[in-house]
């Protein structure tokens, strides 16, 4: 089978990259939308919109809490979280529009990568794949220092699962999101991801409580957004995503707790299932120092065990992590995993 890399065309990090590179967002097209949603529209979209528009920019607007607008346009750019970066990378996918995203927090590893993911009333439906990645993504660090700090936190558990499911996915002869066997590059960055996350989320978590950009801030968020981005599309997903797939699908948004909150629970989860127990206790001891959840009650959820063997079954599907990544675990390895991560043991 053959293999495949993906990965956006340009990535720029750094203090005020967005505003030193407005003129490479206009180089994509004559007319552009911006996607973004009314918080972030507030904070930073209406000064960007109107940065573009003084440099000769012909751009429009779309805040995704309305009607979707997708007519007469060269480019799409995608400003702010996971929710803004999903529907403006679709809107330019499915209409083969170039793509710039603009992150606003180190949350998860959505701006570099070519899916996205549907929800129905906050449960998972879906990924959309498409075949093409973002044109430009500029992560502008200066912005990022001025979010809140459980967003990194939750992006650094998702930055975590980059390794630990990648390697699942190698160990096996299992396909990543592409469909395709893992390439070395894939391997090794998503490597990468998980050693500069271990050497260096304490510091950058304190580092963002102070509001001061420091190396210890720009690795990891460099580790969230495009290592994480290239190790999970290009190295694969495995058991923690599958698992995530299948508390959102059943729960939705009794959830209470982000995207990066779910997989660092679903994290330890999938290394207990694997028998990696040394590796489980770093991470464990990791979460707990950086108040990531470790429990269903955590994130406010009392399953029972028949909710346990229903989220098992969903993490089975045949278009999820589990299977694609040929993982070597059975439905009762995994929910016997599950219910260990109950405080209360039956309800």
């Amino acid at each position: 089978m053959e293999k495949v890399f993906a990965s956006p065309m340009t990535y720029r990090q750094g203090k005020n990259v967005v505003w030193n590179h407005l003129e490479d967002i206009l180089a994509f097209g004559a007319k552009g939308l911006l996607v973004t949603d009314r918080f972030v529209y507030q904070m930073i979209g209406e000064k960007l919109l109107k940065e573009l528009t003084d440099r000769g920019g012909d751009l429009a607007f779309w805040l995704v809490e309305e009607p979707r607008i997708e007519q007469g346009f060269d480019y799409v750019v995608a400003l702010g979280g996971g929710r803004a970066i999903d529907l403006g990378k679709a809107l330019a996918f499915e209409n083969n529009l170039r793509c710039v995203v603009i992150p606003t927090a180190a949350s998860t590893d959505a701006p570099t990568s070519r899916i996205s993911v549907s929800y129905i009333e906050g449960h998972f439906e879906k990924y959309n794949y498409y075949r093409q990645s973002p044109d430009l993504v500029l992560v502008d660090t200066a912005i990022l220092i001025n979010s809140p700090v459980q967003f990194l936190k939750a992006g650094i558990a998702d930055g975590l699962s980059t390794f630990v499911e990648a390697r699942t996915v190698r160990e096996n002869a299992g396909v990543n999101t592409l469909g395709t066997v893992p390439t070395l590059a894939a391997e090794a960055i998503a490597e990468k991801c998980q050693q500069v996350l271990l050497a260096f989320a304490e510091a950058a978590v304190e580092a963002n409580e102070k509001g001061t950009v420091t190396p210890a801030f720009e690795a990891v968020v460099e580790a969230n957004t495009l290592l994480s981005g290239i190790g999970f599309e290009s190295g694969g997903l495995s058991i923690a995503h599958a698992l995530h797939n299948g508390m959102v699908s059943l729960w939705g948004s009794e959830i209470k707790g982000s995207h990066g909150q779910i997989i660092a629970l679903t994290t330890l989860q999938h290394l207990q299932s694997e028998g990696r127990d040394a590796e489980l206790k770093k991470y464990r001891k990791l979460f707990e120092s950086l108040g990531l959840p470790t429990s269903y009650e955590d994130l406010s959820l009392f399953p029972s065990a028949e909710e346990l063997k229903r989220v098992t079954e969903l993490a089975f599907s045949f278009e999820d992590g589990i299977i694609r990544s040929q993982a070597p675990v059975t439905r009762e390895r995994i929910y016997r995993s599950l219910l260990d991560y109950r405080k209360t043991r039956e309800i």
